[in-house]
């Protein structure tokens, strides 16, 4: 069994006790008690998580966040009110929601110790159901024996995003190091993500990514509500070609970097430019600061932006996404949406 192949198998067991199922929430009561939420009919019932524990769990508040947004009312006012006020505000306004509004598409998994269901998501009904297994299998029957696996996040029962990432096997050298092209793919069964393709240079040595951007976005980026399972047919061939076709060009911008000298006063003007992107948060400017402080090695704009795609490691998805786009900009990795 190749890597993928184990992936695929893994993501598919995970699904196994989970259902989708079209839910009117009108048609529902809610409770809580203890710190347990649930939705019910006099057939059903449908639990929302909970770990007292952790109760602030990205899993464990997805799902009631998703609620919220259906009955129109903030999560972060609804979290802060005591249980009785969050029965009275959720009797209040089920009643209201539209009938084009009330129905939801929720995925759902079977309680291990008791009656009922546990709610994974709640999601729109215009929500497109693929699963996670499913965008990995449409990306094998291309990928071939032509790429490996990376590194896999979010193959764990109900984690939000799975985000795998693939190298090619074939490495070109540029002054004595070795590199390789790849590309990434963010999936969220649960909607907590668009599904995002991104590609990307990869420094062999430092497994440093440097991501391409197309006219300010990923490669490929669709909300699961718009999108078509008949569209990922389409998608991965188009990114094999594309990623062949753009080697050439990724070569001489490497090169071109390794070859722009940088002073001390330089640098300070990089982290500033860097301060005006809104998409780096204020851990990263601290960590590249510091980093820039202690590390006499930058002299050249490669040393810069490999600095930063290290860094970039010590990051949750998004943020790690946002930086290594980031890096591929500063090294000229830009490139017209196909």
């Amino acid at each position: 069994m190749t890597e993928i192949e184990s992936l695929i198998s893994r993501l598919k067991s995970l699904e196994q006790g989970c259902e989708d199922k079209c839910l009117d929430l009108k048609t529902l009561k809610f409770d809580v008690q203890e710190g347990e939420m649930r939705l019910f009919n006099p057939f059903q019932v449908y639990y929302f998580k909970i770990d007292p524990k952790n109760p602030k769990d990205p899993k464990i508040v997805h799902a009631v966040k998703q609620f919220c947004k259906a009955i129109r009312v903030p999560y972060s006012f609804f979290s802060k009110n005591p249980e009785y006020m969050k029965k009275n505000m959720t009797e209040c306004w089920l009643p209201t929601l539209k009938p084009e509004k009330s129905s939801v598409l929720a995925k759902l998994r079977v309680c291990g110790d008791k009656e009922g269901s546990i709610i994974r998501a709640i999601l729109p009904v215009e929500f497109t159901n693929i699963t996670n297994s499913e965008v990995i299998e449409a990306l094998a029957k291309e990928v071939g024996d032509q790429y490996k696996l990376d590194f896999i996040i979010g193959e764990e029962r109900d984690d939000l995003i799975l985000h795998v990432r693939f190298v090619s096997k074939d490495e070109f050298d540029i002054c004595g190091e070795k590199y390789t092209a790849g590309f990434s793919v963010v999936a969220s069964e649960l909607g907590a993500s668009p599904l995002k393709v991104e590609t990307f240079l990869y420094r062999c040595s430092s497994k440093a990514a440097f991501l391409a951007t197309y006219a300010t976005e990923s490669f490929f980026s669709f909300e699961y509500e718009k999108i078509q399972k008949s569209d990922l047919q389409n998608l991965f061939p188009s990114l094999m070609v594309h990623i062949g076709e753009k080697l050439g060009e990724i070569k001489c911008k490497i090169q071109a970097a390794k070859e722009i000298p940088l002073k001390k006063e330089n640098v300070q003007e990089l982290l500033m430019q860097l301060r005006l992107n809104k998409n780096l948060n204020e851990k990263f400017h601290v960590l590249m600061f510091q980093e820039m402080e202690k590390d006499g090695g930058i002299k050249t704009r490669w040393d810069f932006v490999n600095k930063m795609s290290i860094v970039a490691k010590d990051f949750d998805v998004d943020h790690r996404l946002k930086i290594e786009r980031a890096a591929g900009s500063m090294l000229g990795l830009l490139f017209e949406k196909n």
